[in-house]
């Protein structure tokens, strides 16, 4: 079939799918790859690599581990191999559009095909209407069959069935919905969620004052809506809007009520009532006269922030981010397009610019949010607000007679609560006009009382008329003086949404307080950002879960980064611990976030992009992948042609560790009869590596000769126990000495770095005196790792900064050894 149908379907200027190319043939295995794709109808897409291609079928049910039953599979163009590991979203507008995950992937073994040109065979046996196969899968496993239906008019409709055998099942297998190389699913915050019984009565999240605007990674910012802040809850067809203090507003805001019984499921959203004027600004006085029912110019809308129920799931503990992207999903249904139910954007880092722009257009200011934050039902550092003024919600304690020819009332005597005391905060006069001092008079008139209610009584230029303080006010100024007196306060609206017993004076951190504070969530809460199923087991014996591991990779980092900063990393995923299927990758996931680096790096067949592990952020999300072992290049992106390291790796197969012990001895001894600083590592798997140091003044062909050279004269001097004979079976249990490591684009594991076997055991670099009898893998772990680190530092920090000359190395090699 080729591609050509399938690059006539697409426009590849608008979708992020792979572009049409079809590949050699190779001795690999062959592959397949199931795709789950949301997209007019949720189906699973089934591929099997052969003939450099794809041959691709849509099975709309998804395949069955039941023999007894049989799932149409619709035959559709075939797809470049580049596909199977696409995960994204297709954009609407284009072909297939909707959401594709990798459901599972792995090899098959086409049954009755014999010879090494087995896509041959595949392509026979299509043609002719049956293949028989077998699946080497994270999920499916054992032997299939694709048979073409006899009765299908255009030849394209086939049964996929499962054959007898020890994998058969009645489990419903399609029930296991997370990919195999990211695990998400199609709807990640839901499956995220908790299940539960929706709360009532949200006490909602509450922002901290600072002075300042800042950029920094893992925060974003939002407009600080100039409203009430209002809670929303769909519940049994029913719908609650209120305040922050849980006072009603279905009845003063019931056009929003009205757009919220639309939505089908049910939810708690959080997020603030508006009016926009006619420049699409809010105004709180327009507001406040809506919710008076004086006026009801303006647009009144309910501007969306945050979801922390849905059908059937409480999101308050997912992180931020994920619980924007669900809302934005729901909010975008083409029910709600043109309603008062908006969804509040936001950007991402960038907080002064975005501060400035509120400034400019006059907006209250903005709200930062920790992008990893969870939900929790109080105020927070993890939310932080700056305003473009000094505002300062108050209660009003008395107001004096108007003097001229002003009515109704001259000023307000405001104040706000220290602790139990009402505390005396200045006089509001200004911000009036006759209808606002009329609607004030009118609410204060009832709550007039003979005793003062502030703990000091203040001084008064008229007489005054003291109110019990329970109506709250919003008001703007210049400054506070050094009394606590506000200068120059500017009446804004009344605050019915607010408990005057919660009124306190803001009290703003100080830069060098959101500093501090930026730098302690950055570091406390990346893995929350991060992580996806923390809870998933990686080590069944031990019970480690990929949160130990993360946790593990935070504690190392500051030790760990600067050997790996401007590294490609290949990946060896272990997406379900180290009992399950692994593979190796090296071309940067699909689905890999904007924000993290990564580098392209030509190779003579094409060129990769790798992934960087350049801070704590990205490293933890290599790990997140499942990459339970850190596999960087020898070089750095810069110079990616000459390595930092020359690399003498000391393997011995199935031999015991103890045999490499008396080997690395020998090397030691070479080395410094060579006047050669060495810095030894034991791999955490079998082996030992020991280091040279080069800071990347020699090509990877010169510093492999030189190795070369190095293995020799080991071999020469430990012919009985080393051998340089790359087959295990020749080498009659001996340690190998691999010094083809060296080469470009090979890698060692990290220093640091845990490995996938019981025990969680680490690659640990040692003291040379370490390197003795007793030495186990064992005894380096992610238990054991951290008080070593601690007490002995990082054994490897001298690599980082000391080099060797090959030259002089060369001229003593044929000094001592008469080479």
């Amino acid at each position: 079939m080729g591609l050509r149908a399938y690059k006539a379907k697409r426009d590849f200027t608008k979708t992020k799918e792979p572009k049409p190319k079809k590949k050699e043939k190779t001795s690999s295995p062959l592959s397949f790859v199931i795709q789950k794709h949301d997209a007019r109808r949720l189906h699973y897409d089934l591929r099997l690599e052969a003939d450099g291609v794809l041959k691709s079928w849509a099975v709309p049910k998804g395949p069955s581990l039941d023999p007894g039953v049989k799932r149409l599979a619709i035959e559709v163009e075939d797809h470049p191999l580049d596909y199977g590991s696409f995960e994204g979203t297709i954009p609407e507008g284009n072909y297939g559009a909707g959401k594709v995950i990798v459901w599972d992937n792995g090899t098959y073994e086409p049954e009755n095909v014999t010879g090494p040109n087995k896509d041959k065979g595949v392509l026979e046996a299509l043609k002719k209407g049956k293949l028989t196969f077998i699946l080497h899968g994270h999920k499916l496993k054992g032997e299939f069959s694709l048979v073409r239906l006899a009765s299908s008019e255009k030849k394209n409709e086939w049964l996929l069935i499962k054959k007898s055998d020890s994998y058969e099942s009645k489990e419903d297998i399609t029930k296991q919905d997370q990919s195999v190389i990211s695990d998400r699913t199609i709807d990640p915050p839901l499956i995220e969620g908790k299940k539960a019984k929706m709360p009532h009565l949200i006490n909602p999240m509450l922002g901290t004052l600072v002075e300042e605007p800042f950029n920094k990674k893992g925060w974003i910012f939002e407009v600080k809506w100039d409203g009430y802040r209002a809670i929303a809850e769909i519940y049994k067809k029913t719908v609650e809007l209120y305040s922050r203090n849980h006072l009603s507003f279905n009845h003063q805001f019931a056009p929003i009520v009205d757009d919220l019984k639309k939505f089908k499921k049910e939810m708690i959203l959080d997020g603030e009532v508006v009016v926009l004027d006619k420049e699409g600004l809010p105004n709180f006085q327009m507001l406040q006269n809506y919710l008076n029912a004086k006026d009801t110019t303006g647009f009144l809308c309910y501007y969306v922030f945050d979801i922390l129920y849905y059908d059937g799931y409480d999101l308050k503990e997912l992180p931020l981010i994920q619980r924007k992207t669900l809302l934005k999903e729901v909010l975008e249904d083409k029910v709600f397009k043109k309603s008062r139910i908006i969804y509040s954007d936001h950007i991402e880092e960038k907080g002064v610019p975005f501060f400035k722009e509120a400034k400019k257009k006059d907006l209250e200011g903005i709200i930062a949010k920790l992008s990893s934050s969870t939900y929790i039902e109080k105020r927070s550092k993890n939310w932080l607000k700056i305003k473009t003024h000094q505002m300062q919600e108050v209660i009003v304690g008395g107001f004096t007679s108007p003097k001229g020819s002003r009515k109704h009332l001259g000023a307000l005597l405001v104040g706000y609560y220290k602790k139990d005391k009402f505390v005396y905060a200045g006089h509001v006069g200004g911000g009036f006009n006759e209808k606002s001092l009329k609607e004030m008079e009118e609410l204060l008139a009832p709550i007039i009382q003979e005793k003062c209610p502030f703990e000091i009584k203040p001084k008064a230029n008229a007489s005054v008329l003291w109110v019990k303080p329970k109506i709250v006010v919003e008001v703007s100024f210049q400054e506070w003086t050094k009394e606590g007196i506000m200068r120059q306060p500017i009446f804004h609206g009344v605050r019915v949404d607010k408990a005057p017993k919660k009124i306190t004076r803001e009290e703003p951190l100080s830069k060098t307080e959101t500093d501090k504070l930026e730098k302690k969530n950055e570091k406390n809460n990346v893995i929350e950002e991060i992580a996806t199923n923390p809870q998933k087991v990686y080590w069944p014996k031990e019970g480690y879960t990929k949160e130990d591991l993360l946790k593990y990779y935070e504690k190392v980092s500051s030790y760990m980064l600067p050997h790996l900063k401007d590294r490609p990393i290949v990946l060896q995923r272990f997406p379900n611990g180290i009992k399950g299927h692994s593979f190796y990758q090296k071309e940067a996931p699909e689905f890999t976030p904007a924000w993290m680096p990564t580098v392209e790096v030509e190779h003579s067949e094409k060129t990769i992009r790798y992934l960087l592990a350049n801070d704590l952020k990205s490293l933890l999300y290599i790990v997140n992948l499942g990459s339970i072992e850190i596999h960087p290049f020898l070089s750095r992106f810069e110079h990616i042609d000459e390595p930092d390291y020359l690399v003498i790796d000391l393997d011995p197969a199935d031999l015991p560790f103890e045999a490499v012990i008396p080997v690395a001895q020998e090397v030691k001894k070479i080395l410094d009869r060579l006047k050669v600083k060495s810095y030894p590592k034991i791999s955490g798997k079998r082996g030992l590596h020991v280091y040279l140091p080069l800071q990347a003044k020699y090509s990877y062909d010169d510093v492999e000769n030189i190795a070369k050279l190095l293995a020799h004269l080991i071999n020469d001097k430990l012919p009985d126990e080393t051998s340089l004979l790359r087959d295990p079976k020749k080498r009659k249990k001996k340690v190998y000495i691999d010094y083809l490591q060296n080469g470009r684009t090979k890698t060692v594991v990290a220093a640091y770095s845990v490995r996938p076997v019981e025990g969680a055991q680490v690659a640990a670099p040692l003291e040379w005196k370490e390197v003795r009898k007793g030495l186990e893998p064992s005894l380096f772990t992610i238990e054991t790792m951290i008080p070593r680190l601690k007490k002995k530092g990082d054994l490897f920090k001298p690599l980082l900064r000391t080099s060797l000359s090959l030259e002089k190395l060369l001229k003593n090699i044929e000094k001592e050894f008469s080479v």
